[in-house]
């Protein structure tokens, strides 16, 4: 895949996780947890529009109504019994979906040779790296609250 289809593809689900991480804030009383998922909601909605201005410098202009949330294949559907079993099951998808971000943003980055474009992709990845890590120390903190999470697995919808 090209990499305009690739970034054009990205921006899609970095409106859908903005969207995610919003409602996970939504739905914790935790205010370290909420103020993260905020966070990232703002991050992710940022880094839409950075993909776009990344478009732009390689020279691809697209109305901004064409760019839709779009679900990452490798979330999965799930059922959970609790609000913070959802919340802490989510996160954890959320974490490697961070580090495919990171992943993707770093092969984008040597793919490319717009100057601009680099210098954007590139700090897309140092952000997504501090979305990983923040997550990462969220998740240790549910495990180390909530010690049963750990060792139950959310159930896949049917």
């Amino acid at each position: 895949m090209s990499a305009l289809k690739v970034i054009a593809e990205w921006i899609g689900i970095e409106l859908y996780c903005r969207d995610a991480y919003k409602r996970l804030a939504s739905m914790t009383d935790n205010p370290y947890a909420r103020g993260l998922f905020q966070w990232l909601s703002q991050a992710c909605g940022s880094h839409a529009h950075y993909l776009t201005k990344t478009l732009e410098a390689l020279g691809w202009q697209f109305p901004q109504e064409l760019f839709k949330p779009k679900k990452p294949s490798i979330l999965q559907s799930r059922r959970f019994s609790s609000d913070v079993e959802e919340v802490y099951w989510t996160a954890k998808e959320y974490l490697a979906l961070e580090e495919e971000m990171r992943k993707t943003y770093s092969i984008l980055f040597t793919q490319v040779d717009n100057p601009k474009a680099k210098n954007i992709l590139s700090q897309l990845v140092r952000e997504e790296e501090d979305h990983h890590r923040e997550l990462a120390q969220l998740i240790q903190v549910f495990e180390q609250t909530y010690a049963n999470l750990r060792g139950q697995e959310a159930v896949e919808a049917g």
